[in-house]
């Protein structure tokens, strides 16, 4: 004990170093094994053999936004043995056609590849008609201030989106405005409309406003009901069907 409390510096950087070890000897057999292997083990024995190449994920790629319906497609990428790929679909796409984006995909890989590949495609929208709006609201969701009812994405930086407008009225109305201000009491509909090269799309959001001193909470609501998307499809190598689900 005399030692320790005379050497007490010394003690605690040998201390800090087989911390130090320990944690160095974890992180290796997490990634490197008892066996001496990498993390992945024998798992990519033949990868090289079968190797998806650059040219194959920018044609993976190309192929996809051949499709009207697709806004954009991230550059596909390997994880391991899973190929991955991530798909923006426009505002009015529907879920099977999304879903048979899949066969774009196993079109571009030859035979050995599917066999040899998992495939993960995560399709989600580009909900360009969105509308929203946050405030104090009481305990019956009725906005006790003033509030600004806007597009959730700035449609102005991007090209995915052709016109765009919002309005009180229920009248198609391009104006190239992203908000509305509201400030005096009383119960609205406020509705967007966009264009994008699928076509129309409008989008309507309800708030009722009232000036009140009684207690209040934050509150934020979306014009978005219940939307289908994101869908996640995963395909097993060397077999054809594709599972989907929301959420893996």
């Amino acid at each position: 004990m005399n030692y320790i409390k005379k050497h007490k510096l010394t003690v605690f950087i040998i201390l800090v170093y087989i911390i130090m070890v320990c944690f160095a000897f974890f992180i290796y057999n997490m990634f490197i094994g008892s066996s001496g292997l990498p993390v992945y083990g024998d798992r990519l024995d033949g990868i090289n053999d079968v190797m998806i190449s650059d040219k194959q994920f920018n044609d993976i790629k190309d192929e996809l936004l051949k499709e009207n319906f697709v806004v954009n497609v991230t550059k596909p990428y390997l994880n391991g043995k899973i190929l991955k790929v991530i798909i923006y679909v426009a505002d009015q796409a529907e879920i099977d056609p999304s879903k048979k984006l899949t066969e774009k995909i196993t079109q571009v890989l030859t035979e050995e590849q599917n066999k040899y590949f998992d495939i993960e495609v995560y399709v989600t929208k580009y909900y360009n008609c969105e509308l929203v709006t946050s405030g104090k609201t009481d305990e019956d969701g009725i906005f006790t201030e003033s509030i600004t009812v806007k597009f959730n994405d700035d449609l102005s930086k991007t090209d995915a989106v052709l016109e765009y407008g919002i309005s009180k009225d229920s009248t198609v109305n391009y104006n190239k405005e992203q908000d509305i201000r509201i400030e005096e009491d009383g119960e609205y509909i406020i509705y967007g409309y966009t264009k994008d090269k699928l076509g129309e799309s409008t989008c309507s959001i309800k708030v009722v406003k009232k000036a009140s001193d009684v207690e209040t909470t934050t509150t934020e609501i979306s014009s978005l009901s219940s939307p289908n998307f994101p869908i996640i499809g995963y395909r097993k190598a060397g077999t054809s069907n594709f599972i989907w689900t929301k959420n893996r």
